[in-house]
């Protein structure tokens, strides 16, 4: 009996140790995640070559969050999508609208930003996109070049809406779009209003412009918000990440990120200052 009972003592200390092994050699959850590095205040390098923003700062809370290793891929934006099926990286953070196209290739988190679009102008243009009475006007650009961010809900949104518009000027970025504005290359552009509001017209080289008609809200191509996009089949990690960000949205912690950014609220259909 003593001979049964010391093997089978030394069969459960086996056992333990085998499990502690495995538990402390278990790798943990590594993502690697989309980004463009080139659109501040949203995802960008600092002087010091260092990544920053405020789709970064979202990252990194959410892979804290729900325990994973990240690191962060920079991609252009036109090649976002298909770097993400092709296995480059696992998410998309990078201020991608949740738009019913884009649903049909991947899935998205919940909104953790709103998603609009507006026209800027040079002040005194006379270019008004919209009639008196907030209709668009498709006749109003004719002889005039419009930028566009490429591969963009902007871009959609102008092929649909201004079938006739000849002079369009596409980029691959938003900093080139307003060299050229300021410039006079290009007469109106088209972006995201948090984007050109804070780190244009606010500026000393935006002083000499302004928005142009009402805020775009048209969810067929501005979506419902901004997401965190992944491959489809990864329902597991979708429910992780969107735990995640529902709890930094009800703790303050989104609060907290945001205000580093803006002085108003950066959460879906709440951008201007509150």
């Amino acid at each position: 009996m003593k001979k049964s009972f010391c093997i089978a003592i030394a069969v459960i200390g086996i056992l333990v140790m085998t499990v502690g092994v495995n538990a402390w050699a278990a790798e943990p959850l590594k993502l690697k995640i989309g980004t463009e590095g080139t659109y501040p205040p949203f995802n960008f390098k600092d002087n010091a070559g260092v990544l920053q923003g405020f789709d970064v700062d979202i990252a990194n809370e959410i892979c804290r969050r729900i325990g994973a290793e990240c690191t962060f891929i920079l991609q252009e934006w036109d090649g976002m999508l298909p770097g993400l099926l092709a296995g480059k990286f696992d998410l998309i953070v990078a201020s991608m609208s949740i738009t019913e196209e884009r649903q049909k290739r991947i899935d998205f988190s919940i909104p953790y930003r709103g998603s609009t679009g507006r026209f800027v102008v040079r002040k005194g243009s006379n270019i008004a996109p919209f009639k008196a009475n907030g209709e668009l006007d498709p006749d109003a650009l004719k002889g005039k070049v419009l930028g566009v961010e490429r591969a963009t809900t902007y871009d959609r949104y102008i092929e649909a809406k201004f079938p006739s518009l000849e002079r369009i000027t596409r980029y691959s970025g938003v900093n080139n779009m307003l060299l050229d504005l300021t410039s006079g290359r290009v007469d109106i552009i088209i972006g995201g209003p948090i984007k050109l509001y804070q780190n244009f017209l606010q500026k000393p080289e935006g002083k000499d412009f302004e928005f142009v008609g009402p805020e775009l809200t048209a969810n067929e191509f501005f979506g419902t918000g901004i997401g965190v996009g992944l491959r489809k089949g990864n329902a597991e990690l979708l429910a992780k990440i969107n735990k995640a960000l529902e709890d930094i949205i009800a703790d303050g912690t989104f609060k907290k990120i945001n205000q580093k950014y803006w002085e108003f609220s950066a959460l879906p259909g709440a951008w201007k200052s509150e």
